[in-house]
């Protein structure tokens, strides 16, 4: 991964090479960004929108904060919660590490 953006507008990171999704070749991809709003926090997600079934499995609480199809908006920082993303995101490394392997 690498730092696509780092800056007052938010923090995102893409795939650092090419990566071949759904039968497509990409440069790179993006992957996640993260961006504090007035009232909450937002955590956009690509793998969970890619890669739905890998995702099925998600803790109901981390699944409430699902808004749309791959945007999570927080407002506190529930340790749980913080545990749950820190899975969430692991996974979607693996997938995009070897996305011939979801």
């Amino acid at each position: 991964m690498e730092v696509a953006q780092d800056g007052p507008r938010g923090y995102s990171l893409q795939t650092a090479g090419p990566i071949e999704l759904a039968g497509r070749h990409f440069p790179n991809l993006f992957f996640a960004a993260v961006k504090e709003g007035k009232n909450d926090t937002a955590l956009h997600f690509f793998p969970i929108y890619s890669h739905p079934k890998r995702f099925a499995d998600l803790p109901a609480a981390l699944r409430k904060k699902l808004t749309g199809k791959s945007c999570f908006h927080f407002k506190t920082a529930d340790p749980e919660l913080l545990e749950a993303v820190a899975e969430m995101l692991a996974r979607g490394r693996e997938i995009f590490a070897d996305p011939a392997k979801t």
